[in-house]
């Protein structure tokens, strides 16, 4: 496949069709704030994500094998298993469970021929508790950090930065292939960003329902796990930018809401930021881009 058609497979057609399933979804939104919506239009805005990525994976993959054979393979599915979790995000008993169980499930299915091949049986079942756990916890932040991060489109952007810094670390650590993915993401934060910029009369408005969590954090954990375990992404980029989400709680501190919106807002974005671009740092110096410096 041409670079031409990497490009516009991969980025430029996901990028239109999410943005036109996003703007359809915010012309049906009502004026309340996207946190609180339900019903169609909520799940059309996690539609955009889901479905951007799922014709950004078949551009660049085409649809993969069932069952899947690799942890790329499973990325296609978390997007699908993520558009079915929004589809009754709305009742709370039900999103609950689905949590919990696809929080158990995706490490053990994503990293079957680790559990099967590497790790013994005390350690396989150490290492899936832990995931599981983590994978649950992140869920709730990325859920959370719809309404945590300010409105307007801080919310896009940040996690256009933080996908974006996945994909430069991944390409970095020698993973292209999951760059290019991360990518499909970037352009879909990118283009949603951009139509916020562009429609959001009220400034004080959320982008993002609660009910998109399930996309963001299945994709977002899924590359991650996949970077991690199957390439060479240095463990201390992982975990920076696993930290990175959480410390957008710094914009519920009194003191920097005292700064105003805006400046406050830029608090946020950096202290985001920050851990995101020592990871690409990190990266950096663990690669080969300046040559081997070792003298030998």
């Amino acid at each position: 496949m041409s670079l031409i058609q990497q490009l516009f497979l991969g980025l430029l057609l996901p990028a239109i069709i999410g943005g036109g399933i996003f703007i359809f979804a915010r012309s049906l939104s009502s004026k309340a704030d996207a946190k609180e919506q339900g019903g169609f239009s909520g799940w059309l805005i996690a539609a955009a994500l889901g479905v951007g990525y799922i014709v950004g994976y078949i551009g660049l993959e085409r649809f993969p094998p069932f069952p899947p054979k690799l942890g790329t393979h499973w990325l296609c599915y978390l997007a699908i298993i993520g558009l079915i979790v929004a589809g009754f995000w709305h009742s709370a008993l039900w999103r609950r469970i689905a949590q919990a169980a696809v929080s158990i499930i995706i490490p053990r299915l994503l990293l079957s021929s680790t559990f099967k091949y590497t790790w013994g049986q005390v350690e396989g079942i150490i290492w899936w508790v832990c995931l599981a756990i983590a994978l649950f916890i992140f869920w709730r932040l990325v859920e959370q950090s719809f309404s945590t991060l300010l409105p307007g489109a801080s919310c896009p952007f940040v996690y256009f930065g933080i996908f974006g810094g996945t994909a430069l670390v991944l390409a970095l650590s020698g993973s292209l292939r999951l760059a290019q993915h991360s990518g499909i993401l970037v352009a879909l934060f990118a283009v949603s960003w951009a139509i916020t910029l562009v429609l959001q009369h009220n400034s004080q408005r959320f982008v993002f329902p609660s009910g998109a969590s399930p996309i963001v954090t299945l994709l977002l954990a899924g590359i991650w796990m996949n970077g991690h375990f199957f390439a060479e992404v240095p463990t201390a980029s992982t975990i920076l930018l696993l930290i990175s989400l959480p410390l957008a709680w710094i914009g519920q501190i009194a003191a920097v809401q005292r700064f105003g919106g805006r400046r406050s807002t830029l608090v946020q974005i950096a202290a985001i930021a920050f851990p995101v671009i020592i990871a690409i740092g990190i990266a950096v110096a663990r690669s080969d881009l300046f040559g081997d410096n070792s003298g030998y």
